[in-house]
């Protein structure tokens, strides 16, 4: 099988999405260390340029004599202790950090031992916040991705990732130098990411097809992620290693940084409110909503962290624990506006839910009668692995008796539609005409799936696709498939099969916009030619098809190619039999007329 192939693709595609929310969950979900084993403090915290502008009373710092406004010199300091002289702490208490610091401009040696950090009594619920947290931000994205897979979920994806409240401190240090400062460099490059993944979806949020100025902006995010993690990787060099002058002003630009950021997507996400319309309104709204305060909430909390050390800890935490709006205001956007349906992983997590149930209480009835009841154990355990090759040769069959089950008695419409379908799809071979297939093609999953559009193009004598019936398609849409729309016949006559038009990107001109654009593209294979290409757009409220409904419309496609190929006989039969009357007729007027035949 090519590696091209949309099952290889959505494999790669889960495997990535997997991978990169497993680390950043596990590389973030290491400060659950620091419930049981606290991280040291020295009690003090410098400025960008190394000068100290806060001591805390009773601190090792203050006992050693560092005062504010003294100036750390990480050029006498050894090297493996600069990264813990300019974070202010190390991974555990007890530890000790000797540095340089000069005090009205004299040098000298100080040696500082850290105390565990003293946190609030909330101190674990908080730290599972923050983990709950992190989860719904990359759950939320990591779904959107997967089942709706596009350049804006990609981007929204990313930001997820970089967003999830996660301080990964523990992280950072958990290896001593040079450790800190790959890992440091690393946190830069996941926070440009998000950066850029942020901007990505809100250029493209409810703007696609993406033309003019949004185009070009587009263009530029590559670059934009280059520059801001060439200044972050240099930033942690020369804050981290070399120190001094012109720390501070990295340190301000690093500030600048979300307040630009913030403007800028505020006004994409602002644009896109004033020229939504309708529905599109309604969906805007509240991610417009989210994410202004989520912005000012990050800007806020990057400020206070950097310009206020003596900041109340708990304002701290309420802050970082604020961006739980995104997702919120998000799924809310993605339940309430449906901008993906969420039914069919409601279904999915209900049939797995059932199976898994009845294989876990079969095995414990087997395990309570043998072992308990009977206290025959080696009897039982024989009993199970008979249990579990029944279960396996029986497994396809109960599959699909519950998904069939929880479809009819939760999403009847769903189940309705799924049958509806599914008896076109029997009744096709036996179609008279080919109005009658269009019909089965077109307005039966139309009407039945809830769909903006959908456009049937045949294959005519001269050997052009020419639209031969559609709904929710204009005049002015494009009515004959020409030169530029080879290469999608190309891989449709290869596939043989339902094609993504979010993985392979069709036409943007010409062809409906919005919730009508086509989606899916399924080839109608007639004796291993394409007769006929028939085009789906998404549903009438925006959300994407999924696997099962492009399972059920790909099952119309077989009888669409018998039905063709019986017309087509049937047409060849007309014409034979025309023709054989018409030899026979002249074949009686040269008999009439005594003529014989050359």
């Amino acid at each position: 099988m090519s590696t091209e192939s949309p099952s290889n693709r959505a494999a790669l595609r889960t495997f990535v999405v997997v991978a990169l929310s497993l680390i950043v969950l596990v590389a973030g979900g290491l400060d659950f260390r620091r419930i049981w084993f606290p991280i040291g403090e020295f009690g003090y915290a410098a400025d960008g340029n190394d000068v100290v502008n806060y001591v805390k009373d009773g601190s090792p710092a203050a006992k050693a004599g560092v005062q504010v406004g003294d100036t750390i010199d990480l050029q006498s300091t050894p090297a493996e202790y600069r990264w813990y002289a300019v974070q202010t702490g190390t991974l555990a208490a007890g530890q000790s950090v000797t540095f340089g610091l000069k005090h009205n401009g004299v040098l000298r040696s100080v040696t500082l031992t850290s105390t565990p950090q003293v946190t609030e009594h909330y101190y674990i619920a908080y730290r599972i916040a923050v983990l709950g947290v992190a989860v719904l931000y990359i759950v939320l994205g990591a779904a959107l991705v997967l089942l709706r897979p596009s350049l804006m979920t990609w981007g929204f994806f990313l930001y997820c990732l970089a967003n999830a409240p996660f301080t990964f401190y523990t992280a950072m240090i958990l290896y001593p130098p040079p450790w800190p400062y790959v890992a440091y460099s690393l946190y830069w490059i996941l926070y440009d990411v998000g950066v850029v993944g942020l901007l990505v979806f809100a250029l493209c949020f409810l703007s696609e097809p993406i033309k003019g100025w949004r185009f070009s902006a587009l263009r530029t995010m590559p670059w934009l992620f280059a520059a801001l993690s060439i200044f972050g990787v240099y930033f942690t060099y020369h804050w981290g290693w070399v120190g001094g002058p012109p720390g501070e002003l990295f340190l301000r630009i690093y500030v600048a940084i979300p307040a630009v950021w913030s403007l800028i997507v505020m006004y994409l996400f602002v644009d896109t409110y004033i020229r939504a319309r309708g529905e599109d309104r309604q969906r805007i709204r509240w991610v417009v909503v989210g994410f202004g305060l989520n912005l000012v909430i990050q800007f806020a909390f990057v400020f206070l962290s950097v310009y206020m050390p003596s900041e109340p800890i708990w304002l701290a935490h309420v802050l970082q624990l604020s961006s739980i709006i995104v997702p919120l205001t998000v799924a809310y956007a993605v339940i309430k506006h449906r901008v993906i349906d969420v039914s069919f992983v409601v279904s999915r997590t209900l049939v797995y839910g059932v199976l898994t149930t009845l294989l876990v209480a079969f095995f414990s009835i087997i395990d309570w009668f043998f072992t308990d009841y009977l206290r025959l154990a080696r009897l039982g355990t024989i009993a199970e692995v008979g249990a579990v090759v029944a279960f396996g040769l029986w497994f396809n069959g109960l599959h699909k008796r519950v998904d069939s089950l929880i479809d009819a008695t939760f999403f009847r419409q769903r189940h309705r539609a799924e049958v509806q379908l599914a008896r076109n799809a029997a009744a096709l071979p036996f179609a008279s005409t080919s109005q009658n297939v269009a019909h089965a093609l077109i307005n039966e999953p139309v009407r039945a799936l809830g769909l903006a559009s959908a456009a049937l193009f045949r294959r005519g004598t001269d050997g052009a696709y020419v639209r031969e019936v559609a709904e929710g398609w204009s005049p002015g849409d494009i009515a004959r498939l020409d030169d530029d729309d080879g290469h999608l016949l190309m891989l449709l006559q290869a596939e043989k099969g339902p094609l993504s038009l979010y993985e392979h990107p069709w036409r943007t001109e010409s062809v409906p916009t919005g919730p009508a654009h086509p989606v899916l593209a399924m080839p109608i294979i007639v004796r291993r030619e394409l007769a006929a290409v028939a085009f789906y757009g998404s549903h009438i409220h925006g959300e994407g098809l999924d696997p099962d409904e492009i399972k059920t419309i790909a099952g119309l496609a077989p009888g669409a190619g018998a039905a063709y190929d019986h017309l087509d006989a049937e047409s060849m039969k007309r014409e034979v039999d025309s023709i054989r009357r018409e030899v026979e007729s002249l074949h009686t007027q040269l008999a009439n007329a005594q003529i014989q035949p050359a």
